[in-house]
């Protein structure tokens, strides 16, 4: 796990994700599973446009739509 965690050894990361996840009762080969399936997942998205930060135009859509959507929601129940 190394793409969410800059400037991180991936490798001491990765140990110490597992030594906590096998400390609070996870089975180890079910850890270190977990692991290697969030690496894949962040090697796979690291890329992926979905993935980044949202832009402030994007956030001024998503709050607008959701005003106008409690403003219509408060009409149909005022109604």
């Amino acid at each position: 796990m190394h793409a969410s965690r800059p400037g991180a050894d991936p490798g001491a990361v990765a140990a110490r994700f597992e030594d906590s996840m096998v400390q609070t009762g996870t089975v180890p080969i079910v850890a270190s599973e977990l692991e290697r399936r969030i690496e894949i997942i962040e090697r796979d998205e690291i890329n992926d446009p979905s993935r980044l930060p949202l832009s402030g135009r994007e956030i001024a859509a998503y709050v607008g739509v959701t005003v106008l959507a409690v403003i219509v929601g408060a009409v149909v129940v005022a109604l």
